[in-house]
């Protein structure tokens, strides 16, 4: 089990912001908006990652991931890390937008 760990994490962080899509955030009913500010900065991580393997500046503990590699020994936990956490980001983001939005709303209308 310990081997699924950093998956489990990222998964548990899925579930958590999963609702927030259904308070206002609309996140994945925008997948190409969503796709335009996720990856180009996954993108620039992962390189960013692949340097520091190749330098030995760090690892990650065999122990706690399932050993899927990608091209330059990045972990394939680490992308999806790059690509779940900003995705819970933007969910947080759109769902706090979308509350002040009503908010706003209802102000008005009590004015």
């Amino acid at each position: 089990m310990d081997h699924y760990q950093y998956l489990l994490v990222l998964a548990g962080c899925l579930a958590i912001t999963l609702p927030l899509e259904f308070l206002g955030a609309r996140v994945y009913r925008r997948p190409v908006a969503l796709a335009r500010a996720v990856l180009p900065v996954a993108l620039v991580f992962l390189v960013w990652d692949a340097i520091a393997i190749a330098a030995g500046v760090w690892w990650y503990n065999p122990e706690y991931v399932t050993g899927v590699r990608l091209p330059f020994a990045v972990p394939l936990e680490e992308l999806l890390f790059f690509l779940v956490i900003p995705v819970c980001g933007v969910l947080t983001y759109g769902c706090v937008q979308a509350m002040l939005g009503r908010l706003h709303e209802l102000r008005k209308v009590r004015r």
